[in-house]
């Protein structure tokens, strides 16, 4: 009997970058179309109602480190948000955050830490900050932001495709560093097996019931910050509910993008994501190319 393959979605869109920002109804589109090919029943509302309880409160996990240039579209990120919306899930109950109200200013979202529209905040907010318990499994003793730990249910991990001068890769497993308090700590040796043991904590992948990567615009080289020559306009979205499935996509994608540039492969140059692996010997995901189901839907 063969084996059922991890589904991970690619939705392409020429029409999806409107030069610094992205088109709003383009982006909707092409997540109401990602979810679609995501869903068992080839409809994205099935899908969200299994992943998302109504009157839990989900959070948006998004990638603000680079800027407005390299960092999880604004546009992607409300599209999505009123996805949610739409299948019934209060405006209030939806906190799109990251680490630092400044990263996210920088990236160009508002911050709004009360009222009853969607909810935009940082760790480093008034009110916020870390949960006092220390969290420990394997290699990682951290402390955890409160948003993640504490005020929402269900996460929605949402980074954006970079390059990464260290761990080789960052996409979801890498965002998760955004979460605790000592990222500093784990950075040797690849990130490895550091991401792992961080993504298979119950705080992390217990909560987390989508993944979804920017890649609009990939860095493929020179990141994790902004490097406009090896930034590349991809014009795509990535969906999976498996994030390490999906960061062996968005792997493949970065090679491939180095390979038409002249650039050696990840692998080939000394910076092989090696935590992919690691993640798939804990059954945390799968990052065997092999066994994953890359559906590409363009529009």
């Amino acid at each position: 009997m063969p084996i059922k393959k991890t589904r991970v979605v690619e939705v392409h869109s020429g029409s999806i970058n409107a030069g610094e920002k992205l088109n709003q109804a383009e982006s909707a589109k092409m997540l109401s179309m990602g979810l679609d090919a995501l869903s068992p029943t080839g409809v994205g509302r099935d899908l969200l109602d299994k992943l998302f309880p109504q009157k839990e409160t989900i959070g948006l996990k998004i990638n603000t480190l680079a800027g407005r240039l390299m960092s999880t579209s604004p546009e992607l990120t409300y599209a999505f948000a009123d996805i949610l919306n739409q299948a019934g899930h209060s405006k209030k109950d939806i906190i799109i955050w990251d680490r630092r109200e400044a990263e996210l200013t920088r990236a160009g979202y508002t911050i709004r830490a009360a009222g009853s529209d969607y909810q935009c905040f940082a760790t480093d907010t008034r009110g916020a900050g870390f949960a006092p318990e220390l969290y420990t499994h394997k290699s990682i003793g951290s402390m955890v932001s409160r948003i993640q730990a504490e005020l929402t249910q269900s996460v929605v991990n949402f980074p954006v495709l970079k390059d990464h001068s260290i761990a080789g890769l960052s996409g979801c497993l890498k965002n998760y560093y955004g979460v605790i308090h000592n990222p500093n700590k784990y950075h040797d040796s690849y990130c490895n097996p550091y991401l792992a043991d961080l993504y298979e904590m119950d705080i992390i992948k217990g909560k987390q019931k989508l993944a979804l990567v920017d890649a609009s615009c990939v860095q493929f080289n020179g990141g994790p910050g902004y490097v406009s020559r090896w930034a590349f306009k991809f014009n795509s979205i990535l969906l999976a509910t498996d994030a390490v499935a999906l960061d062996r996509v968005a792997l493949e994608v970065v090679d491939r993008l180095r390979t038409k540039s002249g650039l050696q492969r990840l692998k080939d140059c000394g910076r092989e994501p090696v935590y992919l692996n690691t993640a798939t010997g804990y059954n945390a995901g799968c990052a065997d190319l092999g066994q994953i189901d890359w559906v590409i839907v363009n529009i």
